[in-house]
């Protein structure tokens, strides 16, 4: 009986090494180390074509798939998937080509990426019915534009996959082609696999749908209904006597917890016998979402939480996060108010009124706005001096910023309410007359802010505004693959708003698709909006303006000219005019540059950055695991009370020892005691 109470000893010993220390590295069956991080709780769509209304987003998606070139942290256009590339032109023949050859990685499962990928990617911005503003990067490519516009075929854009690595792309003409590889830096231009997208719109909002191509995938997300309804105009309901109407009201979802895990075969083979931490060190980014503020920065202090990449808006100016701090160099993105012109504004009469239709009342609205006050309270911020935001280049060159060779400063920009009140007074409005909302995300704290912060503003004006807030309900939407409607997603009804141009008014962040002045000016101009065609006149198809509704003929004409210019640099000039225009017309409401500011524990090391992603784990670790696990777990016995955990079923964990083998976000702080309950009992 002693030698099998030895045994046992033995036993429990070799795991605690195996699961809490960092010794046993070598160990076949360890697999890294979990990494306890808090990044943000917006996670409802993972498509990289749609992560750009959403700053804190973006960065997630960048972790998840893997672009053609990248941009170092310095601004350097580097290649990435892209192995080598040659370009060949021949004038004679009027053949301008680029072949881009592709190196070998893999998808997260096990499949290899090919040129088929890029070509299906790209042709899926291009579709004369899709919805996508960076369809306008792609607008050099032979038949790009004529595409787009239902003037050709898709099959006839100049895209080929020579071999399932070599992907040979076909130009109109002699292009800049730095230029033309800054924008495949772009992620919203990365790699898709169409037999994963073409099954869904949703494919991106769980683990079981999707794939990725970077270093990490979605392991898995929870939610759980937060006590209140949210409506959908859009989604259909069967009345009493059988008929299909729209609108009904949907429990509203919020993520408690999200898990980043290792794509095994980034850049490493199925077959491959090595470590499996090759390429991507970390096994698991594991994220909290439900901490309240106080338990966040507790956890920090404690050693728990090793990174926070989204830091609310309470820890920013004071306590150990904030300490911690640091705040990008350059913003990537402008919180921007989109004012719809189409908007049928209740004034009274039974037709209403087109308010946003006019320019004077728009101008209005922004001079109303104070940015520096709003700077201020959200701290990483910086009071907005034009659209385009400060980490944009002025040609395709880091050597000068937009910004810094800017020097306009915009009339409608500045706060005065004085001038906002006798502009309404010389378009002959009257703002009590008019009743609108404004929209925005109730579930970015940022967004909220500047939402109250806006709608008393123009309430001082005379206005009638009020609050939308939306957030995200269990998924509603029926799948014809399946024949059913999956719960196991969320549907973000404020996306689903801006999508369909159902708001008044709407809150957003504008992220660049590149840092060429192009990939953020373009989509104003009605040719390069890359909305959908109307196609309601089946012989006549038309091109349709960018979602505000904003169509100004002048700057349809300077963003052609624009265009044609293929020297980047001679183009300076004409970005500068085309953002004063958009300044002087308010075609939208420019509120603050977005800065990212992460805090990292001095316990974790080897996290990079690029010029887009605040923070790459693709080589993260933790010193002294051991001590990261022991101080997760005694921070989690001492505070299980408070922090109220639950799980995917929204049941809350009452019974400390069931919480302690279940698998959740902290399960790796108990690995070592799951595995000792394993063991077989003793007789003594």
């Amino acid at each position: 009986m002693t030698k099998r109470i030895f045994a046992l000893l033995l036993c429990l010993a070799t795991l605690l090494t195996t699961f809490v220390g960092c010794a046993n590295t070598d160990d076949e069956d360890y697999k890294g180390q979990y990494i306890t991080m808090y990044l943000t709780d917006n996670v409802y769509d993972l498509d990289p074509a749609n992560a750009y209304k959403n700053e804190a987003l973006s960065n997630i998606v960048g972790l998840m798939f893997d672009t053609l070139f990248k941009l170092d942290e310095k601004g350097n256009v580097k290649k990435s998937l892209v192995k080598s590339y040659k370009i060949s032109e021949d004038e004679n023949s009027g053949d301008y080509i680029m072949e881009l050859r592709l190196n070998t990685t893999y998808w997260s499962d096990g499949t290899q990426v090919s040129a088929s990928d890029v070509v299906f990617a790209w042709k899926r911005l291009l579709e004369v019915d899709a919805n996508y503003e960076a369809a306008a990067l792609l607008f050099d490519i032979k038949n790009a534009r004529a595409a787009k516009e239902g003037d050709c075929s898709i099959d006839d854009v100049g895209i080929y996959p020579s071999e399932q690595t070599l992907l040979e792309i076909r130009f109109e003409q002699e292009i800049d082609y730095d230029q033309f590889m800054l924008n495949l830096t772009s992620v919203a231009l990365a790699p898709l696999r169409d037999d994963i997208v073409s099954k869904s719109d949703d494919w991106a909002k769980k683990p079981g749908t999707m794939v990725c191509s970077g270093p990490f995938k979605l392991g898995r997300i929870n939610w759980k209904y937060d006590g209140t309804k949210q409506y959908d105009p859009l989604a259909p309901t069967v009345d009493e006597d059988g008929y299909k109407v729209f609108g009904d009201h949907f429990n509203t979802q919020v993520v408690t917890d999200f898990i980043l895990e290792r794509n095994a075969y980034y850049y490493r083979t199925p077959d491959d016998e090595g470590s499996i931490m090759k390429s991507v060190t970390p096994y698991r980014i594991c994220v909290d979402c439900s901490l309240t503020d106080e338990q966040l920065l507790a956890a920090y202090e404690a050693g728990m939480i090793m990174y926070v990449g989204d830091i609310p808006l309470s820890l920013r100016k004071e306590g150990a996060i904030a300490k911690d701090a640091k705040q990008a160099k350059y913003s990537l993105s402008t919180n921007t108010i989109y004012l719809n012109q189409n908007a049928i504004v209740d004034d009274g009469s039974e037709e209403g009124y087109k308010l946003f239709a006019n320019a004077k009342v728009r101008q209005a609205l922004s001079l109303a706005v104070d940015r520096a006050a709003l700077a201020e309270a959200i701290v990483y911020a910086e009071a907005a001096t034009g659209f385009i935001p400060t980490g944009v280049f002025e040609a395709n060159s880091k050597k000068t910023m937009f910004r810094d060779a800017c020097t306009t400063a915009y009339e409608y920009l500045k706060t005065d309410t004085t001038a906002a009140a006798n502009l309404l007074k010389d378009a002959g409005i009257t703002p009590a007359k008019y009743s609108f909302e404004l929209t925005y995300a109730s579930y970015d704290e940022v967004h909220t802010l500047i939402a109250e912060t806006v709608a008393a503003a123009w309430n001082e004006l005379g206005f009638k505004v009020t609050l939308k807030g939306r957030s995200a309900i269990v998924n509603n939407d029926f799948y014809k693959y399946t024949e059913s409607t999956p719960e196991d997603i969320s549907d973000d009804l404020y996306a689903q708003d801006l999508k369909t141009g159902d708001y008044d008014a709407i809150i957003l962040d504008v992220c660049a698709y590149s840092v060429d002045p192009f990939s953020m000016l373009a989509p104003f101009a009605k040719a390069f909006s890359g909305q959908a065609m109307d196609m309601s006149d089946t012989e006549n198809y038309e091109l349709t303006p960018h979602m505000t509704g904003y169509d100004s003929e002048a700057y349809n004409q300077l963003m052609e000219t624009i265009f044609a210019e293929k020297d980047i640099a001679a183009r300076a000039e004409n970005y500068r005019a085309a953002e004063a225009m958009l300044m002087e017309d308010m075609a939208i409401i420019p509120v603050v540059f977005n800065y990212d500011a992460t805090a990292t524990s001095s316990k974790l090391s080897k996290v990079s950055a690029t010029y887009y992603l605040s923070a790459n784990f693709q080589k993260a670790k933790i010193g002294s695991y051991d001590n990261y696990i022991a101080a997760g777990k005694a921070y989690i016995n001492e505070n299980f009370a408070e922090m109220k955990f639950t799980d995917a079923k929204d049941c809350q964990y009452t019974d400390f020892e069931v919480f302690k083998t279940s698998n959740t976000v902290y399960a790796q702080f108990y690995l070592d005691e799951k595995e000792a309950a394993t063991l077989p009992p003793s007789d003594t």
